[in-house]
């Protein structure tokens, strides 16, 4: 997989609670790098995110916690996760589970869902270069809100 995508480790740099519109953003940089870019995501993702950042813990299991509950109750491990493809302005993800065999399964999902698993279980974050390189900005040209 990381051959196929030539992936490049980010990191989650700051959430911002909105920009002016209602939207929530997350802001993502390259490790060792200076490009970032922005992924809106909705009140509730940015609610959980900053939970998990934070690591604050609900009375009973949210969804989030159930995929990692159902992940691990399985015998798999989160191992990192992945923001694979852009089209129309819409970010694709995967999560990275290692099975119970060894292998690795990849599983669908919104990047803004990933993040909130990630940062549960600090996991590391991967970009796809071609994904980096079309949205990518240094901090000179960044403006996200």
């Amino acid at each position: 997989m990381e051959d196929e995508l030539n992936l490049v480790e980010v990191s989650l740099r700051e959430i911002q609670a909105s920009d002016g519109q209602g939207a929530q953003i997350m802001i993502l940089g390259e490790v060792g790098g200076s490009r970032a870019f922005a992924i809106y995501i909705g009140f509730h993702e940015m609610d959980a995110l900053d939970r998990a950042l934070h690591g604050k813990e609900t009375p009973r299991p949210l969804t989030h916690d159930l995929v990692l509950n159902a992940i691990e109750g399985m015998g798999g491990e989160l191992t990192r996760v992945i923001v694979d493809d852009l089209q129309d302005d819409t970010y694709f993800g995967k999560l990275a589970v290692r099975a119970p065999d060894g292998e690795e399964k990849l599983i669908d999902c919104r990047p803004s869902d990933a993040m909130v698993l990630a940062a549960r279980r600090q996991a590391p974050i991967f970009v796809a270069s071609h994904v980096l390189e079309s949205v990518g900005r240094s901090p000179s040209e960044e403006d996200f809100g």
